[in-house]
């Protein structure tokens, strides 16, 4: 069995190894959420474009010979709610699968942070449902909750409260000089 002592440098040493981790601030985080959501607008755009009849948007009526008003806006009106109905199903599966899937959407990428529990465990979609509900509820109340962040010692949003996640920097590799073998002999 090993000395008490030597468990104890063993401890400290790999303490000293490992890096601490740091939370990521407001404006690193509004700007990979800003990037999220550009990407989303893209994204759902192109979907409700492909698949609205847009002549009942009045599209049409900007080079056609019709006038804008000429449909009645009540027949637009099932698209409209699909269409919405649609962008929050896009929205609420692009953060989740990523915050699943790599605890990064790609705005967390870019920008070198990425989404942990508390606990060191992995983001499950329970987590991540919760967490985007949390989105939600940081943004009704004037977006209070999303400023929160700029004022947490932990930096946690509402919604980071909530699901009992952090958002961290991820620590850069340490640049090392590839090895090279001296010539024998030469």
């Amino acid at each position: 069995m090993q000395p008490l002592s030597d468990r104890r440098e063993e401890i400290v040493r790999q303490k000293r190894e490992t890096p601490a981790l740091e939370f990521a601030g407001f404006w690193r985080r509004l700007a990979a959420f800003l990037i999220d959501i550009f990407s989303l607008a893209v994204i759902c755009s192109v979907i409700l474009l492909t698949f609205a009849p847009y002549n009942w948007f009045g599209f049409d009526g900007l080079w056609g010979s019709s006038d804008v008003f000429d449909e009645p806006l009540w027949r637009a009106l099932p698209y409209l709610i699909a269409g919405n109905l649609l962008s929050l199903l896009v929205n609420i599966t692009y953060f989740v699968a990523f915050w699943v899937w790599r605890g990064q959407t790609p705005g967390k990428m870019l920008l070198g942070i990425k989404l942990v529990c508390q606990d060191a465990s992995k983001i499950t979609i329970g987590v991540a449902l919760l967490r985007y509900l949390g989105y939600i509820v940081s943004a009704a109340v004037l977006f209070i909750g999303f400023i929160w962040i700029a004022f947490d010692s932990r930096k946690q949003g509402f919604h980071d409260k909530m699901a009992e996640t952090y958002v961290v920097r991820i620590p850069e590799a340490p640049i090392t000089a590839p090895v090279t073998k001296a010539s024998v002999g030469g």
